[in-house]
């Protein structure tokens, strides 16, 4: 069988390449090293929505595969980039907490609560409450990654050039391949294909901040959060805009995340880097990923927005799976499930 043909080198492609990989299908991964989301993300897994205390799409089994994954793809390229941490939500309601505590008995959510210690009291004037998570330094994932692929000479550094593509035969710069599948986020506009798949735009700016904070094993969550990445160092994070996908940091985003740290120490802290990325998104906040209408053998893996580190790996696998067994992907990831509507 000829190889697949994976189209953008951040979380989504990665996480296709290993699913190939373990199945033991050949595949070549094209990326130009514009990954203006997946190496600024923060990278943090959380099975948690906060704002309505709920679980994530598919927290459950997602949570499980997507930790597997990372222990699976560390042990592989013998290193490691992922670490456990407690994600500590700073309620803002009186509300909250109690809706906290019946979560706790809850057989869904409790497998990711912690029990209630006497420091969650002393966030606040409602307190905090803290679940399992982890997060993976997303830059160094996907550079040791894109070093891993092109050792085993399956990484092509280059950007993917559409006059070099025959998508009646799927072939490319003279290589047939037996599957094309394009995962590049927010720049799905350049393509002429799946142009009618509601890719939306996200922009959000991330600071790196020194602060004197001892406990570096909690993420901190309060409208923004605080990810500690050792050495005193912090993620702040993230801004939203719809508006743009300006790659250049803003002193307004800036700004604003200084206000809202602010609203969760006095500390005084030092901001080390500003960072820009692209969030691909969707209006349902559920992922693209199917076959073209038209052309078979021509597939779309994107919007995964904000959970990509914990969604990508599961997803990949199942769509690997339908390659497969044509077991059929779930009907809410369809790309074109807005037409018409």
């Amino acid at each position: 069988m000829n190889p697949v043909l994976i189209v953008g080198g951040g979380i989504a492609g990665i996480s296709l390449a290993h699913a190939l990989l373990d199945r033991g299908i050949d595949f070549r991964l094209v990326d130009d090293g514009k990954n203006a989301c997946s190496s600024v993300a923060a990278g943090i897994v959380n099975p948690f929505s906060f704002r309505r205390t709920l679980l994530t799409w598919n927290a459950n089994p997602f949570f499980a595969e997507a930790l597997d994954f990372y222990q699976s793809v560390a042990e592989k390229l013998e290193t490691t980039f992922h670490t456990p941490i407690e994600i500590r939500r700073v309620f803002t309601a009186p509300e909250e907490p109690i809706t906290w505590e019946q979560r706790r008995i809850d057989p869904l959510f409790s497998p990711f609560m912690l029990p209630s210690v006497s420091s969650d009291t002393a966030w606040g004037p409602y307190g905090s409450g803290r679940i399992r998570g982890f997060w993976v330094d997303a830059a160094c994932f996907i550079r040791k990654n894109h070093r891993f692929f092109e050792s085993q000479g399956l990484l092509l550094r280059k950007s993917f050039d559409t006059k070099d593509f025959n998508e009646t035969e799927l072939m490319y710069q003279k290589e047939t391949y037996s599957k094309v599948v394009f995962a590049l986020g927010y720049r799905n506009k350049e393509l002429p294909w799946f142009k009618d798949v509601p890719v939306q735009s996200t922009q959000g700016e991330v600071l790196t901040v020194r602060w004197q904070n001892k406990d570096e094993r909690t993420s901190i969550h309060r409208k923004i959060y605080a990810l500690p990445i050792g050495q005193q160092h912090f993620k702040v994070g993230a801004t939203h805009k719809w508006d743009t996908e300006s790659l250049v940091p803003s002193e307004e985003a800036k700004k604003e995340l200084m206000a809202k740290f602010e609203i969760l120490t006095s500390d005084i802290v030092e901001v080390i880097d500003q960072e820009v990325g692209v969030r691909p998104t969707s209006p349902d906040r559920r992922p693209f990923i199917g076959q073209h209408a038209e052309i078979e053998g021509l597939f779309i893996f994107n919007g995964l927005g904000t959970k990509g580190y914990l969604t990508a790996p599961p997803l990949a696998k199942s769509w690997v799976e339908y390659l497969l067994t044509q077991v059929p992907l779930e009907k809410c990831v369809d790309p074109y499930r807005f037409l018409g509507t």
